[in-house]
Order: C-alpha cells, then sequence, then structure tokens
C-alpha cells in the first residue's frame, strides 16, 4: 500500500511538473511564427525548434505513462494521465517582400529562449530525480536537460549576433535578409559554395567576383542576394572601399543601391579610361583593312559607355539615376533607376523584350522615367523608385531568329532571363530598409512579359505583389493562377491593334477571359503603333499602370475619358509633380 502511494504522489508532482513546463517552448515558437522571418537559417531553425518542442511534450509524456504504469504494477488502480498538448499550431517561417524584423520581436525570441533553457534545466533534474528514485529510467529528464542545454546554447548565440547587427544597422528594425543571414547564421545551409566565395572575397581574391556572378545569374539561390547584404554588412569601412574599387563588383545583388551606384561608376570610368587607351593603340598600329574589326569593337564599346553616360546625367524633376548595373560587351547590358529602390515606398522594374540591346535601351530608360513620373503624380507620400532592367539578351531580328536560344519564336532567352530577373528581384527584398507597406511591381512588355512570367514562377509568392503584362505575345503559363501570384494582382494592357498582343504564342492569350487576370484599359491605336504605345504620355495605358503601380486600382479611366488626343506627349516634367525620392 505504502509503495503504491509513493508512486501516486510521485505522479501527481510530475503531473504539476509537466503542467508547468511542456510549454516551455511555446514562447519562441510565438516569436518565429509572428515575426515572419524570411530565408536563410530562419526555416531550418524553425524546423529544428519545432522538432525540440515535439521531443519536449514526447519526454514528460513519456515520463507520466511510467509512473502510472508503476502505480498499476503496484496494485493501484489505471491512474488518468494528463494529454501534453499545446495550442500552438505548427511554425510557419514565411517568405515576405519588404518586410523587416523588428528588433524587439529578435530580443523577445532569444529571451523566450534563455527563459525556457533556465526553467527546463532544473525541470530535467527534478524528473530525472522522480524517475531514478522508483527505479524507473531516467531517460526523459536527461532528454529534458539536452533541450535546456540546446535552448541556452542558441540564446547566447542569438544574443552575440544581435549585437552584431545591432552595431551595423540603426533602428528598431532590420531588413528581414540580415537577419535570416545573420541572426539565424549557424542554420543556413549554402549547397552552392557561396559563403566560401564571400569569405574568399574578403580575404582579396578578385577572382571570387566573377564567380560569385555565375551563381547569381542561374537564378537558383534564392537566398544569395541575402547572404551578400548579410555578409556586407559585416565589413569594415575600409575593407568596403576596397571592394567597390573591383571590376564587376558593383554587379551583385544584395548590395545597397548606392554602393552598387558608386561601384558600377567607378568601374565604367575605368573602362572608358582602358578602352580609350586600347583604340588609341589600335589606331596607331592601324596598317591593314583586316585590323579594323578590332579598331570597331573597341569603338563601339566606348560609345556604349558614353551613351550610358548622357542617360546617367541629372534630369531636372527626376531623382538621381542609379547605375545598378551595366555591360558594353555582347548585346550590352544596363540596369538603371529612378529612385533609391532601397527605401522607396513602391518599387517598380520594367522588363522590355524584343529587339532590346544597349543601343536602344534609351527608349526603355524614357519609359521607366515616364512611369515614376505619372505614378509620382498620384502616390502621395508614397516614394516611387523605377527601374529599367535590361539584364539579359533579349531576341533580335537578325540571323539568332533561327536559333532556339536566341530567337522570339521560342523561350530559350526568356528563361534565361527570368533566372537572371528573379534573382534581381530577390536582391530588391534583400536590400530594402524595412517597410510593412513597400510594394514590389513588375511590367514585362512583349517577349519582355514572357522573361516575367518565366522569374515569377521561380519565386511563387515572393516575386512581386502586382505583375502588369503589356504587348504580351504569353508568358509561358495557360492561367494567370500558375504565376505564383495572387489571379487579382495580375493586369494584363493589350491596345487595340497590337498585332504582338493578339498571338497567344507561349502558353494561352493572357487578355482572354480565360487566362483569369485583370484586364485594364488601353485604347486602341493604329497597328504600325499599336505595340509601343503603352507609355506615350497622357494615355489611358500609361495613367492606368501608374494607379496599378500605387494600388490605386478603383481610379483606373478608360480612354473616353480622356481627351481627344490621348497621346499627344506632355512635358517632359509636369509642374505639378514635387521631387520625392526619400521617405
Amino acid at each position: 500500500m505504502a509503495e503504491h502511494t509513493a508512486a501516486l504522489e510521485a505522479l501527481k508532482r510530475v503531473t504539476t511538473l509537466a503542467t508547468e513546463q511542456h510549454t516551455a517552448l511555446d514562447p519562441a515558437v510565438r516569436f518565429i511564427s509572428a515575426g515572419a522571418w524570411v530565408g536563410g537559417g530562419a526555416p531550418v531553425f524553425a524546423d529544428d525548434l519545432t522538432g525540440h518542442r515535439g521531443r519536449l511534450r514526447s519526454s514528460f509524456s513519456s515520463a507520466l505513462h511510467a509512473l502510472a504504469d508503476l502505480v498499476v504494477r503496484r496494485g493501484g488502480p489505471a491512474p488518468a494521465v494528463p494529454a501534453m498538448n499545446s495550442q500552438m499550431t505548427a511554425i510557419s517561417a514565411t517568405h515576405g517582400s519588404y518586410q523587416g524584423i523588428d528588433v524587439h520581436a529578435m530580443t523577445g525570441l532569444l529571451s523566450a529562449l534563455e527563459h525556457a533553457g533556465y526553467a527546463l534545466s532544473a525541470a530535467g533534474s527534478r524528473l530525472a530525480a522522480e524517475l531514478s528514485g522508483h527505479g524507473l529510467s531516467a531517460q526523459p529528464g536527461h532528454a529534458i536537460g539536452r533541450i535546456a542545454t540546446w535552448a541556452t546554447t542558441q540564446a547566447a548565440d542569438f544574443r552575440r549576433r544581435l549585437t552584431l547587427i545591432q552595431q551595423t544597422v540603426p533602428g528598431p528594425k532590420v531588413p528581414a535578409g540580415i537577419a535570416a543571414y545573420s541572426l539565424f547564421g549557424a542554420y543556413t545551409t549554402d549547397t552552392m559554395g557561396t559563403t566560401a566565395l564571400l569569405s574568399r572575397l574578403s580575404a582579396g581574391d578578385s577572382e571570387a567576383v566573377a564567380q560569385l556572378l555565375a551563381v547569381q545569374e542561374q537564378g537558383r539561390d534564392a537566398g544569395l542576394p541575402a547572404r551578400v547584404a548579410a555578409w556586407w554588412q559585416t565589413l569594415a569601412h575600409a575593407l568596403r572601399q576596397q571592394l567597390i574599387g573591383l571590376a564587376g563588383f558593383g554587379l551583385l545583388n544584395g548590395l545597397p543601391a548606392a554602393v552598387r551606384d558608386q561601384a558600377n561608376r567607378r568601374w565604367i570610368a575605368a573602362e572608358k579610361t582602358r578602352l580609350t587607351t586600347e583604340l588609341d593603340t589600335a589606331t596607331a598600329a592601324f596598317a591593314h583593312p583586316s585590323d579594323i574589326g578590332g579598331w570597331e569593337k573597341i569603338a563601339a564599346q566606348l560609345h556604349r559607355i558614353e551613351f550610358i553616360e548622357d542617360q546617367l546625367r541629372p534630369r531636372p524633376g527626376y531623382p538621381p539615376p542609379l547605375l545598378l548595373a551595366f555591360d558594353v560587351t555582347g548585346q550590352g547590358r544596363l540596369i538603371v533607376s529612378w529612385g533609391d529602390p532601397d527605401t522607396a515606398d513602391i518599387t517598380v522594374t520594367n522588363v522590355s523584350g524584343l529587339t532590346t540591346r544597349l543601343e536602344t535601351a534609351g527608349g526603355d530608360l524614357g519609359q521607366a522615367r515616364a512611369l515614376w513620373q505619372q505614378a509620382t503624380k498620384t502616390s502621395g507620400e508614397q516614394t516611387v523608385a523605377s527601374i529599367t532592367w535590361y539584364g539579359y539578351d533579349a531576341p533580335q531580328l537578325d540571323p539568332g531568329l533561327f536559333d532556339p536560344g536566341k530567337s522570339v519564336a521560342f523561350e530559350g532567352a526568356a528563361a534565361r532571363g527570368g533566372a537572371a530577373l528573379a534573382a534581381f528581384q530577390d536582391g530588391l527584398h534583400a536590400t530594402h530598409m524595412p517597410s510593412g507597406t513597400a510594394r514590389a511591381v513588375v511590367i514585362g512588355h512583349s517577349y519582355g512579359s514572357l522573361t516575367t512570367g518565366h522569374a515569377a514562377v521561380l519565386r511563387p509568392g515572393r516575386f512581386a505583389d502586382d505583375l502588369i503584362l503589356v504587348g504580351s505575345p504569353g508568358v509561358g503559363v495557360d492561367h494567370a493562377g500558375q504565376l505564383g501570384v495572387d489571379p487579382k494582382h495580375v493586369w494584363v494592357g493589350e491596345a487595340g491593334g497590337d498585332p504582338v498582343a493578339a498571338l497567344g504564342r507561349f502558353g494561352a492569350d493572357p487578355g482572354h477571359d480565360s487566362f483569369g487576370a485583370q484586364n485594364f484599359p488601353v485604347g486602341r491605336t493604329v497597328y504600325t503603333a499599336a505595340h509601343s504605345s503603352y507609355w506615350n504620355r497622357g494615355s489611358a495605358s500609361l495613367r492606368n499602370m501608374a494607379f496599378i503601380i500605387n494600388g490605386q486600382t478603383d481610379q483606373l479611366v478608360e480612354p473616353g475619358s480622356l481627351n481627344r488626343h490621348p497621346h499627344v506627349l506632355m512635358p517632359e516634367i509636369a509642374p505639378d509633380v514635387a521631387l520625392r525620392t526619400t521617405r
């Protein structure tokens, strides 16, 4: 009788202990769930936390059942064993766009882990003593002790990392990517070896830049820009200045836009000096008509640099342009932003298509400026950054028409461009200063809409808040819902008379009702001009794209509500547009 009573009393004590402590990790779970931690090591840590939380409940449950069985073996009736349940559901380390992480949430997470480590250490010791005192295995108590050690270790590591973050990122919030790869750095996986490449770069190995850019171009590592952003924050000022001087360094997604601009302007100036010297040498050595090919190549690249320099000149009424990427070889590349995408409330990326080359990118740059101007007119206090993204080899009307990898009749160029575009958008998310209301919009025109479609599919749920497809021959899918964006936020504009928009060459016709997107009013233009009419100043299409960019979709206008000449050019900058580039 005495043995039965002793076992029953032990069961009561352990029941009280288990009731108090089986939810010890739940506060940490709440911080993870509420914080919307993005990428990097956060999901891995969330899985680890889930596992430890499950083992904690299982250990207490195992101990309770062992004591209950002991009561029965000693002649007592089978006692009730409480279930070790929790009101907490599964952890969701979700993706976000421009959401930042509150430093208080970080502090709360590590405090919750510290408290759990302290409480569970004592609980594990007490449980082990109760079990062993009645001849039972102390394993459940030892398991809880290991969980306590894990929680204490994590808290110490997080506190050290948080201190470093606060030293390099002032303010109450930090970009989610920095939290993901700094706070949760111990849990970060790197299957492509980019962490080692960044370490080599820190040590002065300039060849690591080209290798990082090769990985970036593939677009397979969605976390690379966030890893770059977190790495950059840890560097000393002197090392940063040294790296900015490396050729190609400013092409890395994940570096702040201002840093990319500084690095690329320094690099383009160095390239101009180098090419000028080479041209002078080639001119002096020119002796035979067969030598003209090399001379023309150098001269063409110098001409492209002069074109870029001209496009980067300040324009009254517009924010200073930021040079985010360039390449004067091959077909050329050029990415320029009007407005700082790291601080803007709304960032719109404009993706062009067929026949775009560096020499012809002036029109695309003008379109991005026109969108900035139009969107800013109605954006209120929201700031806008408008980006021209020519970061891939767009199809040309040349002999490449017969090459599936280059032809406008095939998707090869769009697939490669889509990977690069997805990586670029990853970079915008990684470097954006935190804002709970910031929006990402991507506009794909012509073949560029197919490139946009490929990119969106690669990053479902985190590519953009809204997609705008204009003059689209198809985006590679048969329904808007397959783009990884809510179909209510996939917008299609097709000018009457646009022959490309009527093709439906790549998947279903986006303008057809069955595609499931939202059609916005555009208007009709003569056949020969329809495909390039969407950015005409004063047009319904330009105004409506600006409304969509600003999230003002209740203000969309019909072409008939405008004047009878919707394509008459407005002044370069409307007098009622105030320059707003910072919040």
